[in-house]
């Protein structure tokens, strides 16, 4: 059997809305249609499955992706969409909020919601509340097999489940397609895709173009497409930088663990992760004052779910956690967040703290 394709009815989401998402696609026959797919592998990966379909129904799909720091309710990116003939849009993998999109312009959400709210007059498919929780490259292969040759697709469903969920998420038949897409290829493929977003030059664009021209995860990992090894040279950064940041000395309060860098690549939820395993106790903090001027991003993670510390609620509804990941995510201005430290018990912090000094040390 392929990849999630069981006979549950309700299963990665309820077939009436399947339905309507796929009514949803055969209007857009003849239109040209922007495809807007968050930059990770699962997102990625989403919006090539989604590109395949809407071409083999006649469409005239294009791919616009979110640039460094943004999301769907980027002004910026909003007005780089508006700025094209679009007839329709297809959003993949970066959650719903109540704020509208392209006003007239009719829309399809298809991913893990970030909130119970959707923009005025979109349509949205979740997978929320169906379990297992589906990630979006596999509803989205799902939802467009009826339109394609499902197998030869199977392996980009693959790419982003394990992206997104690990390689032994609860997938119906995620073994045997693992195992057809070729376990190994697979998670060097996620690794060189995800380096490729984290990276200072932001090359996720490169990224999908590879994607568009892999016929599999090995030529990916064996670098048999263009751009591959752009891609490794994301990795060998997002590794060093990784490594340097990490080095930095932890600010403590409680049980609390503050780690405060700088740096231009996306590598906070990496240094994060290796601290969670050295203090497994403590709930980490780790701020990048270095990805975007005038910001600090940050993550917090445990070893549990974690829990929004009460300073940081109605901070970071707008920035949610990763919905397969123990983690929570946020970004904000240097002053609100010494503000945020100073009420989480990390006293005596200044703005010099929170400069942005691009790859220098920390």
């Amino acid at each position: 059997m392929l990849l999630g394709h069981t006979r549950d009815a309700r299963w990665p989401a309820p077939a009436a809305a399947l339905e309507q998402a796929r009514e949803f696609l055969v209007a857009c026959r003849d239109r040209h249609v922007l495809v807007a797919p968050r930059t990770d592998v699962d997102g990625l990966t989403s919006g090539v499955l989604m590109l395949r379909a809407l071409q083999s129904l006649g469409a005239r799909p294009t791919a616009r992706l979110p640039g460094k720091g943004e999301d769907i309710h980027h002004p910026a990116f909003l007005e780089r969409l508006a700025a094209s003939s679009v007839e329709a849009l297809v959003v993949l993998a970066m959650g719903t909020r109540a704020d509208p999109l392209l006003p007239g312009v009719p829309t399809l959400i298809v991913g893990p919601p970030a909130s119970d709210d959707a923009p005025p007059g979109a349509r949205v498919l979740t997978a929320h509340g169906h379990e297992p929780v589906a990630s979006t490259s596999l509803l989205t292969y799902v939802l467009t097999s009826s339109f394609v040759v499902p197998g030869p697709l199977e392996w980009l469903a693959v790419l982003g489940t394990v992206a997104a969920l690990g390689a032994d998420a609860p997938m119906p038949f995620l073994k045997d397609a693992l195992r057809r897409a070729k376990r190994t290829a697979i998670t060097e493929s996620v690794a060189l895709l995800n380096a490729a977003r984290r990276s200072s030059r932001f090359a996720a664009p490169l990224a999908m173009q590879v994607l568009l021209r892999a016929g599999g995860a090995a030529d990916i990992a064996e670098g048999r497409v263009p751009g591959v090894d752009a891609l490794r040279d994301c990795r060998l950064e997002v590794q060093r930088e990784v490594a340097r940041c990490a080095r930095t000395p932890p600010r403590f309060a409680g049980h609390q663990a503050l780690l405060l860098f700088s740096s231009e690549a996306r590598v906070h939820s990496l240094v994060a992760m290796r601290w969670v395993q050295r203090l497994p106790e403590h709930t980490l903090i780790a701020a990048n004052t270095g990805y975007l001027p005038g910001r600090v991003e940050f993550v917090i993670r445990g070893r549990a779910q974690v829990e929004l510390p009460e300073p940081l609620r109605g901070l970071v509804p707008a920035a949610p956690g990763d919905a397969f990941a123990r983690a929570i995510r946020g970004s904000l201005p240097p002053g609100e967040f010494l503000r945020l430290m100073d009420a989480l018990g990390f006293r005596g912090l200044s703005s010099r703290d929170v400069e942005r000094r691009g790859v220098a040390p920390g």
